[in-house]
């Protein structure tokens, strides 16, 4: 359209007239009732909008006056009017006003599928598999059968010849894809709501070796009054570049309907193709939306941490004994008989070892998780040494290279200094891996953690409770107190100097274990970025906040800030006269805050709090979803495409939420047309 042409036409018109239609291609308007559903035969001046287009923008004010008084005007938009009730369902159509019978058609059919739905969903939240090698007897054929045994209307339904069942896997995939439309969006609308949102991701191969991303948003829900991490689905990754990670997950969250430009955090592991500082997806992600800051995992980095120390030379070897003498009693039925009988006639390793009939094996990934391998082992380590001389007498050939390794003074001593210092650290784990944990508690808690170990470090009666600890386990097996031969030019092995045996074991295995350790977790755990000044604005912080932080601040989040600098100083100090003259105990968390916070008079301290409240901790809950795949897509049901996986996981991941089944079936009956009338 010319730009003159464009000028001269009036939007006003229709704002006032909404009856009235502009037609781009011809540079028009009519009136759409008149068009639609207005007679024909009329006199050539009442042509004028209905067949006749007006172009004459000058005129047109009066062809309107003129029109309105028309006969033919008022019945058209009454029929406009009635049909778009029909159409909204508002009205039930001419169709069912002349046959009563269709009306209680659709009832019929409506209730038919409505019973479909619900066993597709029963099945779904349950983790029951639809399908079978013989569709009629599936377990989903069964338990619609079983239901039509109680409803005649079902029945007459599945034994129709003339109509379709509705019940093809294709038609299941639909329902539900539905489903889990119905589920998302629940989620993405309270996620668009809220001040920002952090993306979560992470990648497990499924039962037909396929690459997964299971995709999670954490945001604070002002209505819930809580901080939520929600799965929002799998897509499968068909390369594991940055790029093609990066463009994946933009597509995914805006295929959900996610605003991506409220996006503050990517929470990933540290492998390179995700935090690659140039090309990894994180740096991909930030060149969309630059304010979308990375955090890498923190359980990740606690898990490294430990990796990294358990690399000393006596741990090390430790961990293989342990690991091979697991496998060997766990994967033997021979030898696992073996040790459940002499578990049976030790009453001490019985009660200690609480439920537990077998050994642990060590996990390869969650470090952490090791301590209770390590407690068992621990534990029955009288039975283990018993179980394994009767092997031996049987005529076991590993049994006596098994036994003779752990009846070690080195082995022992290593056994009982590690599972302790392990086991302190288990706390701090299951903190980092919940959904309500955040960046301030988790840094805090790290730091009592790290002081904690530092002060058992130096503490000599700690030591010395370890080490007779050690005494008491290897004394019942005449294991005796010792240290390797010291040899004046030893270089691959700790070659300590020490008045005893109790010092050259803290010396050679405790404190390079310790120093290793608290190495560790101060590089990897207490490293934060600009966004952690945020946390002095929790009130029992305000005491340490200075001029200079508040600036740092305000550079941080200026993006997201309603005002410039000066307003931003002036409500932090008004939101340090809040709290010196209040009475209530100061909160101590952002959570706290957040709840204690107005956001009509402090609008940019609560956005600051939000944001920082919702940057990721950890990856663990995408890492959770993968434990749902792996229930729903078993070995036997490996065929399974992305798209029924990610539907029946969010169904199963979502088993309480509650579903409106007659809002699935409308979107089902309209998404295209069907041979059976549900409207």
């Amino acid at each position: 359209m010319e730009y003159g042409v464009r000028r001269q036409f009036n939007v006003d018109w229709l704002k006032n007239y909404n009856w009235l239609r502009y037609s781009v291609s011809e540079d028009s308007v009519y009136c759409a009732p008149c068009f639609l559903f207005g007679s024909r035969n009329v006199d050539a001046r009442e042509k004028t909008l209905v067949s006749t287009a007006v172009t004459k923008w000058s005129n047109l004010g009066k062809y309107i006056k003129r029109h309105i008084i028309s006969k033919c005007h008022d019945g058209a938009c009454n029929s406009a009017d009635q049909f778009m009730r029909i159409h909204n369902g508002k009205e039930p159509s001419v169709l069912s006003q002349l046959d009563s019978g269709h009306a209680a058609l659709v009832k019929r059919n409506r209730h038919s599928l409505q019973a479909i739905i619900e066993v597709i969903m029963l099945c779904g939240r349950q983790n029951i598999s639809l399908r079978s090698h013989d569709d009629e007897n599936s377990n989903f054929m069964v338990l619609l059968k079983d239901r039509a045994v109680r409803d005649p209307i079902l029945k007459a339904h599945l034994e129709s010849i003339s109509s379709p069942k509705y019940t093809s896997p294709a038609i299941q995939n639909e329902i539900i894809g539905l489903c889990e439309q119905a589920i998302r969006e629940h989620i993405v609308e309270k996620c668009n709501n809220a001040v920002c949102y952090s993306f979560l991701a992470d990648e497990a191969t499924d039962a037909s070796t396929m690459e997964q991303i299971a995709m999670v948003v954490r945001f604070y829900s002002e209505s819930d009054k809580m901080v939520r991490e929600d799965f929002i689905g799998f897509v499968t990754a068909e390369s594991t570049t940055g790029e093609a990670l990066a463009t994946k997950f933009i597509d995914g969250q805006r295929n959900a309907g996610l605003n991506i430009h409220k996006m503050r955090g990517q929470g990933y592991d540290g492998a390179s193709n995700m935090s690659g500082r140039h090309r990894g997806v994180q740096a991909r992600i930030k060149e969309v939306v630059p304010e979308a800051i990375y955090i890498h995992c923190k359980a990740h980095s606690l898990n490294l941490a430990i990796v990294h120390a358990c690399r000393e030379v006596l741990v090390r070897n430790m961990f293989d004994t342990v690991q091979q003498i697991g496998f060997s009693f766990n994967y033997s039925a021979k030898r696992l008989l073996a040790f459940q009988e002499t578990l049976q006639n030790d009453a001490v390793a019985k009660e200690e070892m609480a439920k537990r009939t077998k050994l642990q094996n060590l996990c390869e990934t969650r470090w952490a998780s090791r301590a209770d391998a390590l407690y068992t082992f621990k534990s029955a380590f009288s039975t283990i040494v018993d179980s394994l001389e009767v092997l031996e007498h049987e005529g076991d050939s590993k049994a006596r290279s098994y036994r003779c390794s752990i009846l070690k003074f080195d082995f022992i001593i290593s056994l009982v200094a590690v599972e302790f210092v392990i086991q302190s650290i288990l706390p701090l784990n299951k903190l980092l891996q919940g959904k309500e944990c955040d960046l301030v508690e988790a840094s805090k808690e790290a730091s009592v953690l790290i002081a904690q170990l530092r002060a058992e470090r130096m503490d000599d009666d700690v030591w010395d409770a370890l080490y007779q600890k050690a005494i008491d386990l290897a004394s019942p097996h005449d294991v005796r107190p010792s240290r390797p031969r010291i040899g004046g030019r030893q270089e691959h092995r700790p070659n300590q100097p020490a008045e005893t045996v109790s010092e050259y074991w803290k010396r050679a295995l405790y404190i390079p274990f310790m120093d290793h350790l608290t190495m560790e977790l101060q590089d990897r755990l207490l490293s934060a970025n600009y966004r952690f000044l945020a946390q002095y604005l929790i009130p029992s912080l305000l005491g340490q906040l200075t001029a200079g932080h508040v600036d740092e601040i305000y550079e941080g989040y200026k993006t997201d800030l309603s005002g410039d600098r000066e307003l931003f100083r002036r409500e932090i100090s008004r939101w340090r006269t809040k709290w010196s003259v209040a009475d209530d105990p100061k909160p101590v968390d952002l959570l706290t805050t957040i709840l204690a916070t107005n956001r009509e008079l402090y609008p940019d301290i609560f956005t600051c709090l939000v944001i920082l409240l919702t940057m990721p901790v950890s990856t663990a809950s995408a890492e959770r979803s993968f434990s749902v795949m792996r229930r729903v897509k078993t070995y036997l049901r490996s065929t399974m495409s992305t798209t029924r996986l990610s539907g029946l996981a969010m169904l199963h991941s979502y088993r309480h939420m509650q579903l409106d089944i007659e809002d699935i079936l409308d979107k089902f009956a309209g998404k295209k047309g069907r041979t059976m009338d549900f409207f």
